[in-house]
This record gives structure tokens, sequence and C-alpha cells, in this order.
């Protein structure tokens, strides 16, 4: 018998793990199936796996190189996990408390992109996320946490050019995250910048952070007066409501609020 012949056990042993909230169990099981078959059993099964519950596995390892799926989770696999992170937010958590939620999903996306060294993995994460309309707003959502970074590096980047820019006042976290985006796929760093200032006009309409004065001639908040960025808060809501409302293989999921209907 052939070892992909038990990638279908495998693959059902973790789900119903994963379902029951035994992800230790389940994390187990992939540690046992590296060691029983190598690296590409555990690609394999999570490649076959609902996507949602790749997204219950891997949100319970946040941020650490403690899971094996965060290391070896296929691009597309990730990009589609990444539809169904936010389905167990309730719209009263958003409201009450979008900051949380947004340093949980910082903490899963950075944790996945930079769990390697490998920087082909890394593009390769990052072009299969954004290409999707979930992946964008939830990459617009953490920027949203830290505007006056974003808006400094998007200056930077639209003067100079991604691959020479990266000096910003600040040395908070978002910043690797942004410049790895821009200088892999100029496109989709636009579609995040578009998706937290909707109403930017790169070339036109310069990105300003908010005046120490409200004399100055640039108010509302943060942003340029035809730019104000979208807050956290929106964006969350706007991603929950991206949650896939059932798997379909082989075409982009319907939409709707139950992930399992």
């Amino acid at each position: 018998m052939s070892d992909k012949a038990n990638y279908p056990a495998i693959s059902r042993q973790v789900t119903e793990l994963v379902l029951a909230g035994a992800t230790d169990h389940a994390e187990e099981a992939f540690n046992e199936t590296v060691e029983q078959f190598g690296d590409l059993a555990v690609v394999e099964v999570l490649e076959t796996m609902a996507p949602e519950v790749a997204a219950m596995h891997l949100s319970a390892f946040d941020g650490g190189k403690l899971s094996l799926a965060t290391l070896l989770i296929s691009p597309k696999a990730w990009a589609m996990s990444l539809a169904f992170f936010a389905a167990a937010w309730r719209v009263e958590q958003i409201e009450d408390e979008p900051e949380m939620l947004a340093e949980s999903l910082f903490a899963h996306i950075h944790g996945v992109l930079f769990a390697s060294d490998d920087p082909d993995r890394r593009a390769a994460l990052i072009r299969e996320a954004l290409s999707t309309d979930w992946g964008t707003t939830a990459f617009a959502a953490l920027f949203s946490t830290a505007i006056e970074e974003i808006i400094e590096l998007a200056n930077d980047i639209q003067a100079r050019g991604a691959h020479v820019s990266g000096q910003t006042t600040s040395d908070h976290d978002i910043i690797p995250l942004a410049l790895a985006i821009a200088r892999t796929d100029a496109d989709a760093w636009d579609r995040v910048l578009f998706e937290l200032f909707p109403d930017w006009k790169p070339g036109e309409n310069e990105l300003y952070v908010q005046p120490d004065s409200d004399d100055e001639p640039y108010g509302f908040g943060y942003g340029y007066e035809y730019a104000t960025p979208r807050t956290t808060q929106e964006l969350l809501i706007r991603l929950r409501k991206q949650v896939p409302g059932k798997t379909a293989s082989g075409a982009r999921p319907s939409m709707g609020e139950d992930i399992f209907a």
C-alpha cells in the first residue's frame, strides 16, 4: 500500500481532533505523520482538509513556530483557510474589542509569513492571500492599526519605490510585513492600500498623518481629506462578512454568514 493511501485517514483523524478542540493532539498527529511519511505528507493532508478546519487549527498556534501546519501549509491552502479566520468572531466582539481581534489576526498572518526564512515561500503566500478579497481585507485591517506608519511608508514607496524604501521613524512590527508585500507584488500593495483608503488616488492625493494642530489644512482625522482610512472595526466587520458560506472545489466559495452552511 502506498503512503498516499494513508492520507485520507490522517486527514479525517486530524479533522476530528480539531473539531473536538484537541489541537495539541492534532499537532501530535502531524508530527507522527512527518516521522512516518515525511513533510510532503503533511502538505498533502492539509491540502485535502476543509479550509475552515485548517483555519481552526492554525488559529490555535497564532504567531508561533510551534505548528508544523504553519510551516508546511501550501500557499493556496493557507489563502483558502484565511477566509475562515474571522468565522468565530461575533459582531459584538468586533464592536467591543477590534484591537484585540486585529492583534490576533496579525499574530496569525505574521507567524505564517515569517515562520521560515524562505523568501520564495513568503512571496507565494503573499500572492495567494492577496489574490482574494478576504486576504486583501485582512491585511488592510492589520495596516489600520498603524495608520501613521503605513502613511509614512506608503508615501516613501510612492516617491522612491519599494526596494529602496523602508526607513521610517517607527520600528512598528507592521513595517516588515508591509515591506514584504510591497516588494513582492506592487499590485497587491496597491489593493491593500485601496481597501484601507478607498478614496485615495495615487499620484493625485498624498496621504497625510493627522496634524498636531486643528489649524493645519488637512483635517478630518488620519489621512488626506479625500483619502480617509477605514477603521479597524469597519475592516474587521467587512472581513467577517466575507467568510464563505461553504467551500467549493475549483471555484470561489459562495458568500454568507454560517461557515458550516
